[in-house]
C-alpha cells in the first residue's frame, strides 16, 4: 500500500508556467494564532500539469455533489439543534444588516 498524507486542506494554489502546485496544510498541534487558535502549516506540495489539475478538479467536482446529496454533516445538525431560534430581528439605524460573521476555510 503506498503512503497515505492527513491535510486538513488546501492552503495554496499556484500556477507557474502551466504548471500547478497545490500546498496543502495542517493545524499545528503546538503553534497558535494570536486568538489561540491553531496555526495552518504547510505539510505536503502536489505538482501537476494544468490538464492534470483540470481532470482532478472536475473528480473532485463529483466527489462534492456526492457529499452534498448525502445530506447535511454532524457537525451542522448539532449546531442547528444547539441554536435557538432567532427572535424577530430589530431595526438598525443604519438600514444595512449586520453580515454573518466569515466561515473558516476548513470545518
Amino acid at each position: 500500500m503506498a503512503d497515505q498524507v492527513f491535510s486538513d486542506g488546501i492552503g495554496q494554489v499556484t500556477v507557474i508556467g502551466g504548471v500547478v502546485r497545490l500546498d496543502f496544510i495542517a493545524y499545528s498541534p503546538t503553534e497558535k494564532d494570536a486568538k489561540g487558535q491553531p496555526q495552518a502549516v504547510f505539510c505536503q506540495r502536489i505538482i501537476m500539469s494544468a490538464d492534470s489539475f483540470l481532470r482532478s478538479a472536475e473528480k473532485i467536482q463529483e466527489a462534492a455533489q456526492a457529499i452534498a446529496k448525502l445530506g447535511p454533516r454532524p457537525r451542522e445538525i448539532a449546531s442547528v439543534e444547539a441554536t435557538p431560534a432567532p427572535a424577530a430581528p430589530a431595526p438598525q439605524a443604519s438600514g444595512v444588516e449586520a453580515s454573518p460573521p466569515p466561515k473558516r476555510p476548513f470545518p
